[in-house]
């Protein structure tokens, strides 16, 4: 949990409420009124060091903004409200109208971002170069998607593996996750206890012997791929997550044009190279093995077959119905269903057709 910050004389002269939308004149009163009490006008100009009409002002907004009121004559002063119920109401205010701003961002974002079709060809691609650009582009292009965000992870990988936090802020709002990853991500513990957390939020993952690249799409809208793959796989892994870790001295020893490279990414708009990318992405995936998260928390592929159901796997792909090989199983409908439901999970099918196959590519049959 982070900790707060002391309440230090200088922060309580100004600064506390700025992110609310008091100014600092407006704080610099409204301290004074909870310091040293309500005060008259007259009072407020001598504490504020203000005009007559400048402090006026003020204390009108901290009436209007409803940090202060005033009392009646004829012992006119002006009493501050409660922080505890002040600041609540400006918070909550604030945050009403950013969900204002919220809703209306897709009417922005119709008249900046044109259809593909009205496109030029040196907009449909975009670079980004260095590595806080590409890691802000990568967040970028997750916040853009409304229904599914796809990625390949692909070696080098940072030496310890962070936890996206934007993913886990998309997975709560409904969209969907599918990731691929290389076999080398599950010999670093850090990563896997990364990959761990997302699966439990709902990402689908998989795991494959080789990824080709760094990939990441959002929708049929905008993709993120590198321009060159580090070759720092040690001394320090390049992760469009985190910072390049590794020895200070050998980072600041390194070609300069080099690193330019290794640190510049591609958007790709709505085109031809996108769905090429999407394409990628889908064979990668369906050529993938499923990944889990254990009941002991563990990453890995699900549990071995039992023989029972390597018997359903063989009957079905006989083209038995459910109703013939539970009475050849010895067993009840429901637990064949159950049992084909657990298969095409464990195979990542999602049908029994694909599923026939996909048991023949993993070996179960």
């Amino acid at each position: 949990m982070p900790q707060r910050r002391p309440l230090t004389d200088e922060r309580m002269d100004g600064g506390v409420l700025s992110a609310t939308g008091v100014t600092a004149e407006e704080e610099q009163a409204y301290v004074s009124l909870l310091r040293e009490g309500p005060a008259t006008l007259r009072t407020l100009v001598a504490r504020l060091g203000l005009g007559r009409p400048r402090a006026a002002q003020v204390v009108a907004e901290l009436q209007r903004k409803g940090l202060a009121h005033r009392t009646p004559a004829p012992h006119e002063a002006y009493v501050p409200v409660p922080p505890h119920v002040a600041v609540e109401q400006l918070i909550e205010r604030r945050q009403s109208e950013l969900a204002k701003v919220r809703d209306d961002v897709p009417l922005l974002a119709a008249l900046a971002r044109p259809e593909p079709t009205q496109r030029r060809t040196e907009e449909l691609i975009e670079i980004v170069q260095g590595r806080a650009a590409v890691q802000h582009a990568f967040a970028q292009v997750q916040r853009a998607a409304r229904s599914e965000v796809r990625v390949l992870d692909a070696p080098p990988y940072a030496a310890e593996g962070g936890i996206n936090e934007v993913e886990l802020s998309q997975l709560a709002a409904g969209v969907a996750y599918r990731g691929v990853y290389a076999e080398e991500a599950l010999a670093t513990p850090d990563l896997i206890r990364s990959i761990a957390q997302h699966l439990a939020a709902g990402e689908q993952a998989r795991l494959a012997a080789t990824v080709p690249t760094k990939l990441a799409v959002a929708d049929h809208a905008l993709a993120l791929l590198p321009l060159s793959l580090s070759p720092r796989s040690r001394d320090g892994a390049h992760d469009w997550a985190g910072d390049t870790l590794g020895d200070p001295a050998q980072n600041a020893a390194r070609d300069p044009v080099q690193d330019t490279a290794q640190d510049t990414a591609v958007l790709v708009h709505p085109c031809g190279l996108l769905e090429a990318l999407i394409a990628l992405f889908d064979s990668v995936w369906t050529a993938a093995s499923p990944l889990v998260v254990t009941a002991a928390g563990e990453v890995g592929a699900p549990g071995e077959l039992t023989e029972l159901d390597r018997s359903l796997l063989s009957l079905l792909v006989a083209g038995l119905t459910d109703e013939a090989a539970a009475v050849r199983l010895r067993v009840s409908r429901r637990t064949v269903v159950r049992r084909v439901q657990h298969l095409m999970i464990a195979a990542g099918a999602r049908s029994r057709l694909q599923l026939g196959w996909r048991a023949k590519e993993l070996g179960w049959l």
